[in-house]
């Protein structure tokens, strides 16, 4: 039996965030676009829509990286939320 290590686990999270308009949505997702770049080998992100929706897909094989990761996308998007005004 070949032994398991940290390279051979893959931690895979889906957000899907539900906005009450699609330009809220766009707003948001375009303050988090700049962030998506520049990810280390362990980790990669996805963004797209779907309706009022806006989907991240995440994966890593560190466990930290991964909360780390979620911790600061989730806080962008309240920020962003705080800060643009919708009519």
């Amino acid at each position: 039996m070949k032994k398991m290590t940290h390279h051979d686990c893959r931690i895979l999270v889906n957000i899907e965030i539900e906005f009450g308009q699609i330009k809220e949505r766009d707003a948001i997702l375009n303050t988090l676009l700049p962030d998506n770049i520049n990810f280390p080998n362990e980790l990669s992100m996805e963004m797209s829509v779907n309706n009022k929706s806006l989907m991240i897909n995440t994966s890593s094989t560190k466990i930290d990286t991964m909360i780390n990761t979620i911790n600061e996308i989730l806080y962008h998007i309240s920020l962003a939320k705080k800060v643009i005004k919708y009519d």
